[in-house]
């Protein structure tokens, strides 16, 4: 039977591509978005609000008849640009609801259908846990907590054989980062700022997801936090 890799924010850039590779290396795929029916090519897509603990509860009880999950991708995430100093308490508490709790709530309900077998859960972070900029300081606080649950998490489903490690990818040509402002703009500065030159596209994110999710590739990795960046976190601000 193939492997089975769930999927959250599975209509997103980095959700789409993710769906798509481990699609390509034969597992099934089921995506979770909180958008209408029919989005991306998952083997199996349902429509959840990761925020919506009702929400994401019956669906993973409605894969109950998978009998095993052998990844869980946390990749469902909001971003805004406000200045703390700005933001509503209601502002805040919707990100942190779907960056932070979201990836709880899923590898909550996951744990029963992985604890049998082990298997893997991957949270989507950000270079922002490590390093951030003006304006997003509610998004890099949930992405420098997810960084925090990640390692937690490894340590108490270790003994069910879960690894459970993060991706921090850099800046991804995704809809998230179209949406600021100027996208042409937008991407040259950021790929002047890049030591490899340019944005990472979705699906080089997800190989990165897709190595920490399989078991034959990163059997004794967990608890890490890995920087997909093209050298971001590595280069002097001041330089």
């Amino acid at each position: 039977m193939a492997r089975v890799a769930v999927i959250t924010g599975a209509a997103g850039g980095i959700g789409r591509a993710t769906v798509d590779l481990f699609r390509s290396e034969g597992w099934y795929a089921v995506g979770i978005d909180r958008i209408g029916e029919g989005v991306g090519s998952s083997d199996r897509f349902l429509q959840a609000d990761v925020a919506d603990e009702d929400s994401l509860k019956a669906v993973f009880e409605s894969l109950e008849d998978l009998g095993q999950i052998d990844a869980l991708v946390n990749n469902a995430a909001v971003s805004q640009s406000t200045r703390l100093i700005d933001m509503t308490s209601a502002e805040w508490d919707e990100l942190m609801a779907v960056n932070l709790r979201g990836a709880f709530l899923a590898t909550r309900y996951a744990h029963a259908l992985m604890r049998e077998r082990g298997g893997a859960i991957v949270n989507v972070s950000s270079v922002h846990a490590i390093a951030t900029a003006v304006g997003v300081a509610a998004y890099a606080t949930s992405k420098g907590a997810l960084v925090a649950l990640t390692r937690a998490s490894a340590l108490e489903l270790a003994a069910d054989g879960i690894r459970v490690n993060a991706v921090l990818p850099g800046a991804v040509d995704t809809p998230m980062l179209q949406g600021e402002g100027d996208h042409a703009e937008r991407i040259r500065s950021l790929s002047a700022r890049t030591p490899l030159g340019r944005v990472a596209e979705p699906r080089e994110i997800a190989q990165a997801i897709l190595f920490l999710s399989d078991p034959l590739r990163s059997s004794f990795i967990t608890g890490e936090a890995i920087a997909v960046d093209g050298g971001a976190l590595a280069k002097l601000s001041s330089e």
